[in-house]
Formats: C-alpha cells, structure tokens, sequence
C-alpha cells in the first residue's frame, strides 16, 4: 500500500515535518528508522537548505555514500560491494521521496545492484537434516520452511488459529508487503504439527522465539551436520523445489509472497545452471 504524506502550506522545518507526515501516513518503525538515518546522512553531507539541492549535489552525495568502507571483513568483495549498492538504492529512494515530497526535482544516477548468490540446499542434505534432526520442534521449524518458503517474520509471527491440519493450510498474516495469503504443507508436516500443536494453546504462537534465536538454533543445527543453514536458505530451497518440479513461476511467485515477480524470476537462473550441468556430463 502506498502511503500518502500530507504537506503543510507552509514548510519550516523540512526534516522533523516530513519525518512526521511518514509517521501520520502510518510508515513502520523500520520505514521512519530508515528515512530517519538516510535523510540526516544526505543533510550532513549538503550543508544547505534542501530545497535549494540539484542533481549534482545528490549525485556527489551518492558517490560518497558508495566510497565508504563496509563494517563486515568476513565477506568477499563482490557482495561488500553488492550490499553497499544496497544500502545505497535505499538511501537513495528515501533522500527521493523527501525531495519530492519537498517539490525538489532532481535525477541521480542510480548505482546498480549485483545479483546477489543465491544458495538452495541440495536433496543430499536435505536427507542429512531430515534423518539427524530428531528434536519436534526443531524438525517442524526446519520442514515448515522447506515446505513454504516463508520468511522468518511471517512463520514467527504464526497462531495455532491460523492453521488447518485437515486441509493443510496456513493464513500467513504479518507479511512484508501487508497482504494475506495461504500457504500449504506436505503430509509429513501434518503429522509433526499434529503432535507439537497439543502443548499450545488455541491462540498461542507456533514459536513464541526471536528472529535471532531462530537464526541461532539454525546456524547450530547445520554447523553440527556440516551444512551452512539459515531461515533464507530454507526459503530458496522451497523456491528452487518448485521451480524444479515444474511450479508455474506466477504460483511460486504467490506463495512466496513476491509484489514482483522479476524477483522470482532470480531462482529460474539456478535452475538453467543445473540444466547446464547435467547438459556437461552427458555432452562434456
């Protein structure tokens, strides 16, 4: 849902008045946190009334932004610079919509994102997990995701009430871009609920824990197997799965919750590289 900012006749201080217009428009925490940190960023680096910004400004504002270091030393520098390009679109399309917002007509150059590398479990170790992981709830965590593709909010954020065992169903409510929808589970699934459902109660939480306890418990489990396992991971093997067995791109597209279905459209490429592959050993 778009929102719609509201904006004085008269405007004194740009910032803290358009910082509250997003907050009258009902933007989430997260939306003012960003635009909040984005816009005090651009502001610092301008020195100047706003109002008065040209292109050359923001487009020496963005190179800025992309000279500086990332904090991380762990990841390469292919996906340093993939995120910095990140952060960068998103800083961007925050100092935008506050120009715009202002009457400020402005077009910077918009650096480019490079595809992120995307990782799918493979059927081996989807094996592995499935015959060492023995614990319930952490066999029902793990094939929830596998089954879905849900996003770790979305399947934290799941009541007992939203669940049909019978006709193998979720109502997934808190999603990203504020729209409904159902998502299905295996029989396997079913039978796990079955038995982890009898300990919650009838509006209770299916995993009353936080994202980083879910990223923690994960990491763990798959450090233990030697496999590299995260809530995201388990989402772009359900994706790969389907496209794999044949899913129609609009449906995986739907069940994964995608406003855009170019962003399903990247697990299409893991797919044509396996085709590849196979392509390789037969024909060298």
């Amino acid at each position: 849902m778009k929102l719609q900012l509201g904006k004085p006749d008269v405007i004194i201080n740009p910032f803290d008045e358009f910082i509250t217009a997003l907050m009258i428009a009902g933007a989430s925490e997260n939306t003012i946190r960003l635009y909040s940190i984005a816009i005090s960023d651009f502001l610092s680096y301008i020195r100047k009334d706003p109002r008065t910004v040209t292109t050359y400004d923001l487009n020496n504002w963005i190179r800025n932004i992309l000279s500086r270091e990332t904090k991380s030393k762990n990841e390469n520098e292919i996906e340093k610079r993939r995120k910095k390009s990140v952060t960068a679109r998103h800083y961007i399309i925050a100092v935008l919509r506050f120009l715009k917002w202002l009457g400020v007509d402005v077009k910077p150059t918009i650096p480019r994102i490079r595809r992120k590398e995307i990782r799918a479990l493979s059927e081996e170790e989807i094996v592995k997990i499935k015959e060492n992981v023995k614990k319930l709830k952490d066999r029902l965590l793990i094939q929830l995701l596998l089954d879905t593709g849900l996003r770790s909010k979305e399947l934290l954020s799941i009541k007992k009430s939203d669940i049909n065992i019978e006709r193998r169903y979720i109502i997934v409510r808190n999603t990203k871009n504020g729209e409904e929808r159902i998502v299905f589970f295996t029989e396997e699934t079913a039978r796990l609920l079955k038995s982890y459902l009898r300990n919650i109660e009838d509006n209770g939480i299916l995993f009353n824990m936080t994202y980083h306890a879910l990223y923690r418990k994960l990491k763990r489990l798959g450090k233990k197997l030697g496999i590299d396992l995260r809530p995201h991971i388990l989402r772009h093997t359900f994706a790969t799965q389907a496209i794999r067995k044949g899913m129609p791109l609009p449906v995986v597209q739907k069940l994964l919750g995608h406003k855009d279905i170019r962003t399903t459209q990247i697990y299409t490429h893991l797919v044509t590289e396996d085709l590849q592959e196979i392509y390789k050993k037969i024909f060298g």
